[in-house]
């Protein structure tokens, strides 16, 4: 077999019902950063990340088309902590998962969001 032509994802689009509570929860709270600000093909406003995240306005899609998604993070149980703090739900308490440390949050659509600190 030969080696797969897509090789890894790049970047993930998230439309969001509000553009400033996103971009307050992942540049303001996670600490993304931002590496690009333009217009989307479409006329609405666009936020690009340097860790693969987009954001961009309009209501999210149709319910239940993301599980999940998932960031490797550094302290995570300071994360919890400042969750708790700043009042960003919590959907899972900080415990063990398959990738180490691990702890969900709700974002401001109440998309679940996986943060994992690896083992070792």
């Amino acid at each position: 077999m030969s080696d797969p032509p897509v090789t890894r994802l790049h970047h993930l689009l998230l439309q969001t019902s509000d553009l400033g509570n996103a971009e307050a929860f992942y540049l303001g709270f996670l600490g993304f950063t931002v590496r690009k600000r333009e217009v989307f093909h479409d006329g609405r406003p666009l936020t690009s990340t340097n860790e693969g995240l987009g954001l961009t306005g309009g209501a999210p899609g149709t319910s239940g088309a993301l599980e999940h998604f998932a960031f490797q993070a550094t302290d995570v149980d300071g994360i919890a902590a400042r969750a708790r703090l700043e009042g960003v739900p919590i959907l899972k308490e900080p415990g063990p998962g398959p990738y180490g440390l691990t702890v969900y949050l709700a974002d401001p659509d109440g998309n679940r969001v996986e943060l994992f600190e690896p083992e070792g």
